[in-house]
């Protein structure tokens, strides 16, 4: 009678949280953006937050203390619920999302459709084809196609992570905390890895289903052989390992020294303890060397691949302000009222919660501390493998060279996360057998993961909670400027921290935009002193050396008037642009407004 009425409590908080679930999908669904939003938690239905709520904390109790398939149902409730709130840019109908890079990226997939560039011609054209097919398939817009493309891949990991770590645990209960862990997206770090079209965010979330299969490789007991890939998982892991390299090349060079750790492992144990079950595991020398092959064959023909190494060496001989930036970034957040510290713990308290956690573990399996013989090898492999990429993460962080230390670290944090759910799972076992009455323990491992999750969610995406305007890019925002290349004149653009040019890129295409000559130089970021208390349109009409076109949009003026309060752009400044006589509305509609600078300079 009473696994009876287990089974209805579990049976019932499942069909709450599913339903629940739903009902949080169509809030959303039902309450699409009309304008800019500068936060997209704000902006989305409080019944969304709710039912999602609810549908998690229904999927994590009864993962962590359910048998069997109710497990199973707990847990792709949660993953499901994580993924509704990945997709929220499409469940809101947002016109796009991503401001910046994203953009250019609209830009080269619009090319490869209309022809204007073929796909091989870019270093990295993985997730723009898989954006072209799903338009094919679907009908829809590039643009939707393309979001579409960045919840596929946030799926691609989410599944991914418990597959990897069930080849290599024979445990239910590190599965489950790996899946759930995976719900907390640690890769994520809004600074370089991003919810958005961005082939190195998205190739870091590809990074599973090649740790799945080279777990499948070295561990499969099945002798049967394939010509030069050796097995079933073996091909497919090649092909996983191509089309990291299309994804994108920097990501596959991260994958090289992943593997480079597990060969150098395989080796040792190979020549002094060929009796160990490490030295039984199918080598990964094969696989190793074919991704080389294909890296080098592929990358050195395209122009932007040399540029982040050279630029990496540049900076570490010659350039001193890396220090003066990371100065003057500090001085820019406590300005408006944060700290360094502050911001460090919103976004890296759980990463750095995990990494410690599966440091411990790591260094349990190098001192063969860690139980079972796969659990161990998979634990020396990836210690191993993160020294090089720890060294690659410390020359970039004292190069201070265009955040790529945080694509290095979103990067890590794969790994770290399989290894951390794993550690979590057998410290919570351990607790739980030495306490007289084990029965709280999952109830208080529930609490830790939810705990864990309202830490996360909010640094998903860009919001003034980090200091940060949204990635939205609202319909207005596009229509505007596309009107206004449309009946463009002589005069240059200008603008207040670019002159539009990611938005000519995804308008124009990015070849049209970068053969036009109607960019100049930005306001803020130059030499014509026309920010903070200098920001007025008589400053504006003197700083020029010719007549400018400004765009200003609804969600510039909410970015500098309510995210940075006014710091470069103040308000005031902006009410002086429609009452100066050298300044000239010319443009306006939907929260895009075009004013015409007549330089007296």
């Amino acid at each position: 009678m009473a696994r009876t009425y287990a089974h209805r409590l579990e049976k019932g908080a499942l069909v709450v949280g599913f339903c629940s679930l739903a009902v949080a999908v169509l809030a959303a669904h039902q309450s699409p953006a009309h304008g800019y939003e500068l936060s997209i938690y704000r902006a989305t239905p409080t019944l969304f937050w709710a039912g999602a709520a609810v549908a998690l904390l229904a999927g994590i109790a009864v993962a962590v203390s359910a048998p069997d398939w109710y497990r199973s149902l707990g847990l792709v409730l949660g993953g499901a619920t994580t993924l509704s709130i990945a997709s929220l840019p499409i469940l809101r109908s947002y016109h796009f999302y991503g401001p910046g890079d994203s953009l250019t990226h609209l830009g080269w997939t619009k090319d490869i459709v209309a022809g204007e560039m073929a796909a091989y011609d870019l270093l990295y054209p993985g997730t723009h084809t898989v954006a072209i097919v799903i338009r094919e398939v679907t009908g829809l817009s590039l643009r939707r196609s393309l979001l579409l493309m960045v919840a596929a891949f946030v799926l691609v990991y989410l599944l991914f992570v418990p597959f990897a770590v069930r080849v290599v645990v024979d445990d239910d209960r590190a599965v489950t905390f790996a899946a759930i862990s995976a719900y907390l997206l640690l890769p994520i770090n809004a600074i370089s890895v991003f919810v958005m079209p961005h082939p190195t965010s998205q190739a870091i979330m590809f990074l599973p289903l090649v740790i799945y299969l080279v777990a499948k490789y070295v561990t499969a007991s099945d002798r049967r052989r394939l010509p030069l890939l050796g097995t079933a998982s073996g091909a497919l892991l090649a092909l996983a390992s191509v089309s990291m390299v299309l994804v994108h090349p920097q990501q596959a060079a991260n994958v090289i020294l992943l593997f480079g750790g597990i060969v150098v492992v395989q080796f040792v144990y190979r020549l002094f303890r060929d009796g160990h079950a490490i030295a039984r595991h199918r080598a990964m020398y094969a696989q190793t060397m074919f991704l080389m092959a294909i890296f080098l064959l592929w990358t050195p023909f395209h122009e932007r691949s040399g540029g982040a190494v050279s630029a990496l060496v540049t900076s570490l001989l010659s350039d001193p302000a890396a220090a003066a930036d990371a100065t003057h970034a500090a001085a820019s957040l406590s300005q408006l009222g944060g700290s360094i510290r502050l911001l460090f713990a919103k976004l890296f308290l759980v990463s750095l919660l995990f990494s410690v956690v599966a440091g411990l573990f790591m260094l349990g399996g190098l001192f063969d501390r860690v139980r079972g013989t796969d659990t161990s090898a998979f634990a020396k492999y990836v210690a191993v493998g993160m020294i090089p990429l720890f060294g690659l993460f410390c020359l970039f962080l004292v190069a201070s060279f265009g955040q790529f230390h945080f694509r290095v670290l979103g990067f890590m944090m794969v790994p770290v996360t399989m290894l951390g759910g794993i550690a979590l799972a057998r410290g919570f076992d351990a607790v739980g057998r030495r306490l007289p009455n084990a029965d709280p323990v999952p109830g208080f491992a529930a609490g830790v993961l939810v705990l864990l999750l309202v830490l996360s969610v909010p640094t998903l995406f860009h919001s003034p909670y980090m200091y940060q305007p949204s990635g939205h890019v609202a319909e207005s925002q596009m229509a505007g400027y596309e009107t206004a290349f449309d009946h463009r004149g002589d005069a240059l653009f200008t603008g207040l921290r670019s002159p539009g040019e990611r938005y000519a890129d995804a308008i124009l295409g990015y070849e049209d935009s970068r053969r036009s000559d109607f960019r100049g130089a930005p306001i803020y970021g130059s030499e014509y002193n026309a920010t903070g208390k200098n920001f007025t349109a008589s400053r504006l009409t003197s700083a020029f050396d010719g007549p400018r076109y400004l765009p200003i949009t609804e969600a510039g003026v909410q970015r500098e008037t309510e995210v940075y309060n006014g710091l470069r752009f103040p308000e005031r400044g902006f009410r002086t642009l429609e009452s100066h006589p050298g300044v000239a509305r010319v443009q306006s509609g939907g929260g895009f407004r075009l004013y015409y600078v007549n330089s007296t300079a």
